[in-house]
């Protein structure tokens, strides 16, 4: 299988976390969007210009990062989405939630505050700050009665979670969030997250400044 991401991307992290946590062997091929001339070529690859995006053996081309964990949960351990119905519905259910409304908003305050203060969308601000502490406040609820987004058991909902908190750290800091911060703790200590962390790290650095990366 050929991967075309990039370590910085938050959306690439939440496929990575879920690659090494079923081992899967994977052809990387890192895309520089910020390059117009490899953006280009990388339009050959997919004309959407997105990624990540998965390439499987009969060029069977997968993108967008929930569809690539589906893809792979059918053909790799451990299950990511697992359980009877109602608790497959809820983990697609917090994968969308952490995407749509913790990822993105977090997303849009880290890149907001590197505009000059004069260029921020403070009506775009205020929206993501919003939707983070009405997800902090349902994420800490849920989370003072067990370990992982869904249960015991880490699924697909902790994979799109992962990054989100990872630059929340510097967006939107949960350290008054006692059960978020335990969580955070729990995520960072897998080999699968702390490989996606020290592979993100420098290209974090290099984009967002030395001591940007938490």
């Amino acid at each position: 299988m050929k991967f075309y991401y990039h370590p910085i991307s938050s959306y690439c992290q939440k496929v990575l976390v879920a690659m090494y946590e079923k081992g899967v062997e994977f052809e990387p091929h890192i895309v520089s969007l910020m390059d117009p001339e490899k953006r280009a070529e990388y339009r050959e690859v997919y004309p959407m210009g997105k990624v990540p995006v998965l390439i499987v053996d009969d060029d069977h081309l997968i993108p967008e990062s929930t569809t690539i964990i589906e893809y792979l949960d059918g053909i790799a351990e451990p299950k990511l989405i697992f359980g009877d119905p109602e608790q497959r519905r809820k983990i697609r259910f917090k994968d969308r939630m952490f995407d749509l409304y913790l990822n993105d908003s977090v997303s849009t305050l880290l890149f907001q505050s590197m505009k000059p203060e004069s260029e921020r969308d403070q009506e775009r601000i205020d929206t993501s700050k919003f939707r983070i502490d009405t997800m902090y406040g349902f994420m800490e609820h849920e989370l003072s009665e067990q370990p992982y987004a869904n249960g015991d058991d880490f699924s697909m909902s902790d994979c799109a979670a992962t990054p989100a908190l990872f630059y929340a750290q510097r967006a939107a800091p949960f350290n008054d969030y006692q059960h978020i911060s335990a969580y955070w703790d729990r995520l960072a200590s897998r080999p699968s997250i702390r490989r996606v962390m020290s592979e993100a790290e420098p290209h974090v650095k290099a984009f967002m400044g030395d001591d940007a990366a938490a």
